[in-house]
């Protein structure tokens, strides 16, 4: 009976340790494609600081992560904010904000418009007057593995960090073309190596690729999904409108840095935020692959203000 006892005990703990090993491969893929990602992108230099003066930036999704941390620097740098928004409450809140923490800046412009919505997209570029200088589509959503639609009948991702900005870019292009140095930039992201597109799904589906959610990936969700496919067709309008611009407009696309947002948090439920909160990021931080603060928009503020970057088109960084 003894022994009977020992080898079943053994026969559960063996059962245990495979539970665990399986539960564990998920995060472990999980963790090895986050740290492949961070260690493929350039280090971050040191910013230089342009003098933003008479200058018109406009920033989508700017009362959050890297679009905050980006307006916040720029407003330090005296440039005009031109700041589309989806909440207003949340816009004049970033309103108040910026005027108390850049009290000599221009005051920021705050404006109504939903990216989720393409008559909301024409509604603002009509009320939008004067010229611009520099246009950032920084806003995005991660989605998710299901395919969700927006009340214009799209996959949300391709509506919102492809379509929408697609019009508003066109919607916008004459007013780029009254500065005498226009520019746009798309915060992309490297996920864009993982998107796949199909004009026959595009067509017919209205989402670039409907298998998508066959391409979830562990604690990642569907960042190699509709949100990977959505990037991938921001990269390739980079370089099909840069070969159409006039001169003294340029088109560039990056791959901003991994920081650390509160939408991150949110994504996650469960044991999988413990992991995420406690292990996955504090380890990410440590080793560089997660940047502070001040280094995160260093990529996106460069694009979007260093001369050397106007002398070339269709870059990406």
């Amino acid at each position: 009976m003894a022994v009977s006892s020992s080898k079943t005990s053994a026969n559960r703990m063996a059962k245990i340790k495979a539970i665990f090993s399986c539960m564990c491969v998920p995060y472990l893929v999980a963790a090895i494609a986050v740290a492949w990602q961070a260690t493929t992108t350039p280090a971050l230099g040191e910013l230089q600081e342009v003098d933003m003066r008479g200058k018109r930036v406009l920033i989508t999704g700017a009362t959050s992560g890297l679009g905050l941390m980006q307006a916040k620097v720029l407003a330090g740098w005296n440039a005009t904010l031109i700041l589309p928004v989806r909440d207003m409450k949340k816009g004049k809140a970033l309103e108040v904000r910026l005027k108390k923490e850049h009290p000599s800046a221009p005051p920021p412009v705050i404006m109504e418009m939903d990216l989720a919505s393409l008559q909301s997209v024409r509604d603002f570029t009509e009320q939008y007057k004067g010229p611009l200088d520099v246009l950032v589509h920084n806003a995005a959503i991660l989605g998710t593995e299901d395919t969700i639609r927006t009340q214009d009948g799209f996959e949300e991702c391709l509506q919102v960090n492809y379509l929408s900005t697609f019009l508003l870019t066109l919607l916008l292009l004459p007013h780029l073309e009254e500065s005498p140095a226009g520019r746009i930039v798309y915060v992309s992201a490297k996920a864009h190596e993982w998107g796949n597109i199909s004009i026959e799904d595009l067509k017919s589906r209205k989402v670039l690729d409907l298998d998508f959610p066959k391409r979830k990936m562990p604690m990642l969700g569907n960042l190699a999904g509709s949100y990977a496919d959505s990037k991938l067709a921001q990269v390739l309008f980079t370089l099909a409108l840069a070969r159409r611009l006039p001169p003294h407009v340029v088109i560039h696309s990056l791959h901003p840095a991994i920081a650390q947002t509160q939408e991150k948090h949110e994504r996650f439920e469960g044991p999988q935020k413990y992991l995420f909160t406690y292990i996955l990021q504090p380890l990410a931080k440590l080793l560089g692959f997660m940047q502070s603060e001040e280094d995160a928009p260093k990529t996106q503020i460069h694009v979007s203000t260093h001369p050397s970057v106007q002398a070339v088109s269709g870059r990406y960084y």
